[in-house]
């Protein structure tokens, strides 16, 4: 089975969606007991991964699946920050005894793959080393979306927010520019930066023709002198 899941995943083009999109299939290619969702989005103003959980669940859910079938875990655990009570207590109602929620402190950077193991189980990765050798392996909620999806990654969930219009989440086509994504949430000001991604780990966009990619997470229009 796990040939097969990986082979499909290599097919369809699903790497990390949240990151530095790392290839899915090659995480999916190892054993670990535990396999653990990070929907700890701790970076401000950043709340994709809630919708998702929100109204795309059961895709989510079953891309947790697959990955459980595919490394063999017996466990899987959703992280998600302790302040989101009214999702938890969504999500309790909905999810398989085999599948835990463990909410985490709200804290910068609960999302970090490595503290975020930490938090829900306990176990240390040390410095240089990957989850697996604590038997964990860690996806966020986007990607596992694509993962129970079953269909090549085409599309990009993302935030638009700041000095717009209409701060939204949206689904957008791979390939589209950014700037069209700006006019859509009609920007507030004449003059404005942008910053992809976060504002703690975000970077200035200097060219607004620049296309969203597989890991692309949002979009923040801010004062130009901000």
């Amino acid at each position: 089975m796990q040939k097969e899941i990986v082979a499909h995943l290599k097919e369809t083009g699903i790497v990390g969606a949240g990151g530095a999109g790392f290839p899915t299939y090659v995480k999916l290619s190892a054993e670990a007991e535990i396999a653990l969702v990070n929907a700890a989005e701790c970076e401000p103003l950043l709340h994709k991964d809630k919708e998702l959980l929100h109204h795309r669940l059961t895709e989510v859910l079953h891309g947790l699946r697959t990955v459980m079938t595919s490394v063999g875990a017996k466990r899987g655990i959703i992280g998600i920050k302790e302040k989101h009570h009214a999702l938890i207590d969504a999500l309790r109602g909905k999810i398989e005894d085999d599948i835990e929620i463990i909410p985490v402190r709200d804290f910068y950077p609960a999302g970090d793959e490595i503290t975020l193991i930490f938090e829900t189980t306990g176990r240390v990765v040390q410095a240089g080393a990957l989850p697996g050798i604590q038997g964990v392996v860690v996806n966020n909620v986007e990607t596992l979306y694509n993962i129970g999806n079953g269909k090549p990654v085409i599309s990009k969930f993302l935030n638009i927010t700041g000095e717009v219009a209409r701060p939204v989440t949206v689904e957008v086509p791979i390939g589209i520019s950014f700037q069209e994504i700006i006019d859509f949430a009609g920007p507030k000001l004449d003059h404005y930066a942008v910053v992809e991604g976060g504002p703690m780990m975000g970077q200035v966009v200097q060219d607004l023709s620049q296309p969203v990619s597989k890991t692309t997470a949002a979009l923040i229009v801010l004062p130009i002198d901000h």
